[in-house]
C-alpha cells in the first residue's frame, strides 16, 4: 500500500475529474476509509470514457490494493458493490422518536 500523500494525491485529481467530467461529487475521506465505496467511485471512472480518470483509477485501484484476491473476486465485488449501492439508494427508515434518532437531541 502507498504512503497516505500518494493516495489523497490520486483522490484528490480523481475527485476534481470527476466533477468535471460526469458532474459527480465524491467524498475523499470517505472514499480513504471504506474500500467498498473507492472500488465503487473507481469503476464509475472507468466507466466515465476519460483516459486520465482511466489512468487515475488504476494508479488508486494499485495504490489502495483494491483488487479481489480471492477465486470469486467478481462474484464478491458485485455482492458487495450491490449492497452498496441498494444502502446508498434506500430512503432512510421513517423516523420514530427524537431521542432515538439524534444524541442527546439537538436537531
Amino acid at each position: 500500500m502507498e504512503s497516505d500523500t500518494v493516495i489523497y494525491g490520486l483522490m484528490g485529481r480523481i475527485h476534481l475529474l470527476m466533477r468535471r467530467v460526469s458532474n459527480r461529487i465524491t467524498d475523499v475521506e470517505y472514499m480513504r476509509v471504506n474500500k467498498d465505496y473507492a472500488r465503487e467511485i473507481v469503476r464509475l471512472a472507468r466507466e466515465a470514457g476519460n483516459a486520465e480518470l482511466t489512468d487515475l483509477a488504476e494508479r488508486l485501484t494499485a495504490a489502495m490494493e483494491l483488487e479481489e484476491t480471492s477465486v470469486d473476486g467478481d462474484a464478491a465485488n458485485d455482492r458487495v458493490a450491490r449492497g452498496l449501492l441498494e444502502r446508498l439508494r434506500s430512503s432512510r427508515p421513517n423516523s420514530t422518536h427524537p431521542t432515538e434518532r439524534y444524541v442527546g437531541s439537538l436537531r
